[in-house]
């Protein structure tokens, strides 16, 4: 019955070009998981106070991209078809949403349980915004920056042109972290009592923390590829990155961007 449901939702959620659809969850009160999968367009996450998954999406209009419509025929009017709307299908807890028409520039809204873990990925022509929930967080972004609020649990956050914007409330004590960007800045705030080892990165720019932060003296290190991925040539390349440790260490966190500033405050 929870499958049937789940598949009367997803018809539904394409009937109009701006939806609202609320999807159960299996287990209601255990930990979800919920996907989201876009070519163009926004991604907004917050955690809310139900029990249920709320998704809503909205056509935004992408300026010099799409083709305006046909004239409408003498004494006719144009009726719109509602295909700017999405699918949600939800199985044993993982709600996994996609857009309709990957054509069409659409933003999603969706609200979650707090203890919800995200996966997010959209292309072009939007940002990810993630705000106050407690699962894991793996977000990627083509153009376009993240920004992530008041979460907590494990973070992996790239993006390859736009900034990458964290603050983190509680960290998994035994989980590596990733935040990178090819073209933008890193700006990450931690528990100040946050235990990790850093990987610093950057190309052209500067790190800044208010951490005490206990450089490693060894910090450049080789690494040997395998060239061809079938082992008999091997590439010996020298990881240009620093290394230090907060508060004695802990897990990795990779801070790394190519053009822009690192920034490492404490909470």
């Amino acid at each position: 019955m929870k499958r049937i449901t789940a598949i009367l939702f997803a018809c539904a959620a394409i009937l109009a070009a701006q939806d609202k659809v609320t999807v159960p969850l299996s287990s209601p009160g255990q930990p979800a998981t919920v996907k989201a999968h876009l070519i163009t367009g926004s991604i907004t996450v917050t955690g809310g106070t139900g029990p249920e998954v709320v998704v809503e999406s909205q056509s935004a209009s992408k300026p010099g991209r799409e083709a305006a419509p046909d004239s409408p025929p003498p004494g006719m009017h144009r009726i719109d078809t509602g295909v700017h709307g999405f699918t949600a299908e939800e199985d044993h807890n993982v709600v996994t949403i996609g857009g309709a028409n990957p054509a069409r520039n659409m933003n999603l809204i969706v609200q979650v349980p707090v203890n919800t873990s995200v996966e997010l990925r959209t292309v072009t022509g939007g940002h990810i915004d993630v705000t106050g929930i407690g699962g894991d967080i793996d977000v990627e972004n083509t153009n376009g920056a993240i920004t992530l609020k008041n979460v907590s649990g494990a973070v992996v956050a790239h993006t390859v042109n736009g900034a990458v914007t964290v603050s983190l409330d509680k960290v998994a004590p035994d989980k590596p972290m990733s935040f990178t960007s090819l073209n933008g800045k890193v700006e990450v705030t931690l528990p100040r009592d946050t235990k990790a080892r850093l990987r610093l990165k950057t190309t052209n720019g500067s790190v800044y923390s208010d951490f005490d932060v206990k450089m490693e003296t060894d910090n450049t290190k080789p690494i040997v590829e395998d060239a061809h991925g079938q082992g008999g040539r091997y590439r010996i390349r020298m990881d240009r990155g620093v290394y230090g440790s907060i508060n004695g260490g802990g897990p990795e966190y990779t801070f790394q961007t190519m053009n822009g500033d690192i920034l490492i405050h404490k909470k």
